[in-house]
C-alpha cells in the first residue's frame, strides 16, 4: 500500500530499519515512494520482485487473498493457485533463517480443508501464534466484512526440526448443531486467539458461510489484539 507499516513502526525501530517496498498499483506505490524516500520502494507485481533469500529480518503485509493464480515456476501449483498462499512461500524464502513473517491473510490459509500449503509452510517455518479477527475489522478502513487471522511465523534453519505450534489440521465442525465447517485446531488448543464469536449466517460474499461477530463488552479491537 502506501507504507502504512513503516508509518506505524515504533519510533525506537524506525532509526535503524531498511524498508524495501513492493506495491502493485502505480497511484499507491508513487505515493510510497513520496513518503518514504529513503526506502526502497518497487512498483511492481510482488512475483517480480528480485530480492535475495535468507536475507530480510521481517516480511509484514496485508496480503491480498483469492483464489486467483500467480504465475511464478520456480513454486509448485500447490503454492501459486491461490494468491495468499503464494505470498507466503515467497517471503519465506526471502527472510533470513530466524526471521519473521508477520501476515494478515485470509482466513482460508489456516481453514482450508486441504492440508498442503500449510504442511509446505510447517517445512520451512515455525507457528508462533494466529490471531482471527472478526469480520468487521477492516469495514472502517476498507470497507470488507471478512473473516482473516493474523499469522506470526518464524523461519527455521534447513532441515531442522519443528517446533512451532499445531496448524495442520482443520477438521469439520458442526457451528448451529446442523451446519458447519473446517476450522484450525490451532483456535481449538488456543480459544483466547479468537476474537470473534462464530456465526454460519454468512459474510458479504455469501450466505450460510462460516463467519465470526465481533465480542460484546470486550473492548476495542485494538486492545483485543495487544492482549491476544
Amino acid at each position: 500500500g502506501v507504507g502504512h507499516f513503516a508509518g506505524a513502526m515504533p519510533s525506537e525501530f524506525a532509526s535503524n530499519t531498511s524498508w524495501t517496498m513492493v506495491e502493485l498499483d502505480e497511484l499507491t506505490g508513487n505515493i510510497a515512494k513520496y513518503l518514504y524516500p529513503n526506502a526502497d520502494v518497487r512498483v511492481q507485481g510482488f512475483e517480480a520482485a528480485k530480492i535475495p533469500d535468507n536475507y530480510m529480518d521481517m516480511a509484514i503485509s496485508n496480503v491480498p487473498f483469492g483464489n486467483y493464480a500467480i504465475v511464478d515456476k520456480s513454486y509448485p501449483k500447490a503454492v501459486t493457485g491461490a494468491i495468499h498462499n503464494y505470498f507466503f512461500a515467497k517471503s519465506l524464502d526471502k527472510v533470513r533463517p530466524g526471521g519473521i513473517v508477520m501476515f494478515i491473510t485470509s482466513s482460508y490459509t489456516l481453514n482450508s480443508k486441504d492440508e498442503t500449503v500449510r504442511r509446505y509452510i510447517m517445512q520451512r517455518a515455525d507457528l508462533l501464534g494466529a490471531i482471527r479477527l472478526p469480520d468487521s475489522a477492516f469495514k472502517g478502513n476498507a470497507g470488507t466484512e471478512v473473516v482473516t487471522d493474523i499469522l506470526i511465523l518464524k523461519k527455521r534453519v534447513a532441515n531442522t526440526t519443528y517446533t512451532g505450534e499445531n496448524f495442520l489440521e482443520a477438521p469439520y465442525k458442526y457451528i448451529n448443531g446442523y451446519n458447519g465447517a473446517y476450522i484450525n485446531t490451532y483456535f481449538d488448543t488456543h480459544p483466547e486467539m479468537v476474537l470473534g464469536t462464530a456465526s454460519m449466517e454468512g459474510g458479504m460474499y455469501r450466505g450460510n458461510n462460516l463467519t465470526y461477530k465481533a465480542l460484546e463488552g470486550k473492548g476495542s479491537l485494538a486492545d483485543q489484539i495487544r492482549e491476544a
